[in-house]
């Protein structure tokens, strides 16, 4: 692990990995067990059930919080390195997957609207990271 240097993708803010507080490594984390349990609930033929269902209410849950921690640091008087745009670009899209994957699961309780479960947690968990980063300044250009 190369720590305290500048990597490529890193920016004077500091390492490549700064930006994993215990925020965004939860939602991380935990979306992507939440993905990997749906994925193997929907390879086993089963439907959206109670665990499946109640994980990504969870992970909306988390999203919802990590929503507004950002609300409350930009009203707090930090910003973004990164264009603030983009990084409630990114919030509202993941405010939304887990919604919009329950709703499938509710029209349609087939094993797909399962592995559509588990893409919206892994969707969720990769872009609450992409916050973190606009956030931080991690891989901007500059």
């Amino acid at each position: 692990m190369i720590t305290g240097t500048m990597l490529p993708w890193a920016t004077a803010t500091g390492t490549a990995n700064d930006y994993l507080d215990p925020w965004t490594l939860t939602i991380l984390v935990g979306g992507m067990v939440i993905a990997l349990v749906a994925l193997i609930a929907g390879l086993n033929g089963r439907p959206p059930g109670r665990i499946t269902v109640g994980l990504i209410v969870l992970l909306e849950a988390a999203v919802l919080a990590y929503a507004a921690l950002y609300l409350f640091r930009q009203v707090g008087g930090s910003h973004p390195i990164g264009p603030a745009w983009e990084l409630w670009s990114y919030l509202i899209t993941i405010m939304l997957l887990p919604v919009l994957a329950l709703i499938w699961s509710r029209e349609e309780p087939t094993r797909w609207s399962t592995f559509v479960l588990a893409v919206a947690a892994f969707t969720t968990a990769v872009m609450a990271a992409r916050c973190a980063q606009i956030w931080h300044g991690v891989g901007m250009l500059p």
